[in-house]
Formats: structure tokens, sequence, C-alpha cells
């Protein structure tokens, strides 16, 4: 958390920025991947109904329906647009569990919101009694972009987070599709694309 930025001035916010520019960039040089999903919904209960993985040459890691173990509540499915009839056909968690572990387990993962998607999936591992996946270090792509970006939020003292597709519209990312969870992975990539140019023209 971070005082009033008035006080720092442009300076400071330009450091900020020049910052999560810098951090994109280096994660050009790591053996990292982005990871996404779609869900039930945000408590507690909720797991898993898409799962996507892409290593930063935007190659397919894993792309996946998930059939959970409760039904898809109309709320969740009006963001995502995955119904139970979608998913009826999908494996459950447990079949996806050592792909997904392959693919994230030691890694660098970059999530957009990853307190959320690391919650999730405590909760699924939980539900399904199978061991956490460790990832070798969770970054979030959107605390690093509120960064770059450098709107304050005073509510809360610190810089202010935005939606992905706002994030990705605001830096000249086409957006297209949105909330699947392959698509966000893309969109995560073009962001982080466009924040490491700043830093390094050659990502």
């Amino acid at each position: 958390m971070h005082s009033d930025p008035s006080h720092f001035g442009p300076a400071w916010r330009a450091q900020q920025r020049r910052d999560a520019a810098l951090w994109a960039a280096d994660l050009f040089r790591r053996d990292a991947v982005i990871f996404d999903s779609e869900t039930t919904g945000l408590g507690a209960g909720d797991e898993f109904v898409q799962l996507g993985v892409i290593d930063l040459r935007g190659d397919v890691l894993l792309d996946a329906l998930v059939r959970p173990s409760r039904p898809i509540p109309r709320e969740a499915t009006a963001i995502h647009r995955l119904t139970d009839a979608a998913v009826a056909g999908a494996p459950a968690f447990p079949a996806l569990y050592e792909t997904l572990r392959d693919a994230l387990g030691g890694r660098t993962v970059i999530v957009y919101n990853a307190d959320y998607d690391q919650r999730i999936l405590w909760q699924t591992c939980r539900l399904y009694h199978l061991p956490m996946i460790e990832a070798g270090r969770w970054h979030c792509a959107m605390k690093a972009y509120a960064r770059y970006h450098g709107a304050w939020n005073s509510q809360h003292s610190d810089f202010r987070w935005h939606r992905l597709t706002a994030a990705c519209a605001a830096e000249g990312v086409p957006v297209g599709a949105a909330h699947s969870a392959l698509a966000d992975c893309h969109l995560t990539l073009g962001l982080l694309r466009r924040m490491a140019a700043e830093a390094d023209p050659t990502p």
C-alpha cells in the first residue's frame, strides 16, 4: 500500500510505470505460463468449469471444459456463457489434474487477478482431496497493470484495478472474444507484450 501519490509527483508515477514495464519484460526471459479459468462463482464453495494455460509464445498447454460437482448458477453463466449442458460431457477436475499440474507446477505462473484463481485452485483441489498444485511463483498481472496505468484509488490507498477487457482496450490490445479461459489467457499475453515493449522492444 502507498500513501497519496500526489506527495510523490510525476517522477514517482513514471517510475512505477517503468517498474511494471520492466517486470513484464522480465517475464519473457523466464519459464513462465499464463493461467486463467472460468468458475461456478466467487464463493468459498465454488470450483472450475473451464481451464486455460498458454506459454509466453502463445502456445496452448491446456484448454479444457471441466464438469463441476454442482450446477452452474445462472449468474455465472451470464458471464462466461457456460451451461450445465455445455459441460455435461466434460471430464471432472481429477481427470485434468495431472495435465494442469504439469503445466503450472514449479513454473512462474501469471494470472490476471492471481489471488482469485489461486484460491479457486486451492478450493477445487481440496474438494477432490488432491494436493495443491504448487507454482514456482505466482504473479498478478492485474496488480502490475494497475501500477503501469497509474490511476489512484483513494478509498484503498493504492493503484486502481481494472477489468482485463478494459485494460486491453486502454492499451490497444484487440479484445474480440472474452470470458473464456483461453481467450483471457491470450488477452493477458497481449497486455503483457504491450507493457514489456515500453521497457524492451523485443520481448
